[in-house]
């Protein structure tokens, strides 16, 4: 028999596998961006749109909140490696062109993706507990990668890890509500509008985060209990 015969089934097995699930993820995506993941009926929303069979569907997935971190996950690790390219892409010593790199690629990965970028901040609230502990870790990950890639750049020192995750968890929060300002934009001012916003957050970083390291070097007045002590009470 020849070899080639015989893997051809499995080959289309694997390829018809899939196919479906590449379908799934697409209509899953639309109905959670429409609805919510609380909102959306599984066979209804999802499995009659894309043409898949409830069967075929639990070859793929457990449950619908299994389909709906996988959308996560994909947009999730997809984006991080984006930023991650963007902070490495400029040479050292020019803190500025990376930030500003940083936000644009932000900013053009939020535009090309509204519907995830708006299902992550709505779902933080998810009444699932799955959903909450997933979005949870996500953003420890990503205010870890954030900090690791400041200290990377220069902007703040290495030894200095709570001044950068503490820039980290501000810079990330602050990004998140303006470009959810910027997605409700008009098209017609979003290139103004990006430019101006982009200019801001730039310039809050290279002033900010330099700021944040240096309070934190700052010793930290006495307090009671402190006092205390030093006072052999």
């Amino acid at each position: 028999m020849n070899p080639a015969v015989a893997l051809r089934p499995e080959g289309a097995r694997a390829s018809s596998r899939q196919h479906t699930r590449r379908r799934l993820l697409i209509f899953g995506r639309r109905a959670f961006a429409r609805k919510g993941h609380a909102g959306t009926n599984l066979k209804e929303d999802i499995l009659l749109p894309a043409g898949v069979s409830v069967g075929s569907f639990y070859h793929q997935f457990r449950d619908k909140t299994d389909l709906f971190l996988a959308i996560l996950r994909e947009h999730s690790e997809t984006f991080r490696a984006m930023i991650r390219e963007a902070h490495g892409a400029v040479p050292s010593g020019a803190p500025g062109t990376v930030a500003r790199h940083s936000f644009a690629t932000v900013f053009r990965v939020a535009e090309a993706n509204d519907d995830l970028f708006r299902i992550m901040v709505r779902e933080r609230q998810s009444h699932d507990a799955r959903v909450r502990a997933y979005l949870r870790d996500d953003h420890r990950e990503w205010i870890t990668s954030l900090a690791d890639d400041y200290r990377r750049m220069g902007l703040v020192p290495t030894h200095a890890a709570p001044a950068a995750e503490l820039a980290a968890e501000l810079v990330s929060a602050l990004t998140a509500g303006v470009v959810l300002r910027y997605l409700d934009y008009p098209l017609a001012e979003r290139r103004y509008q990006r430019r101006r916003l982009i200019d801001g957050l730039v310039q809050l970083v290279l002033a900010g985060v330099p700021a944040l390291v240096t309070q934190a070097r700052r010793p930290r007045p006495p307090t009671a209990m402190s006092r205390r002590k030093r006072g052999g009470r």
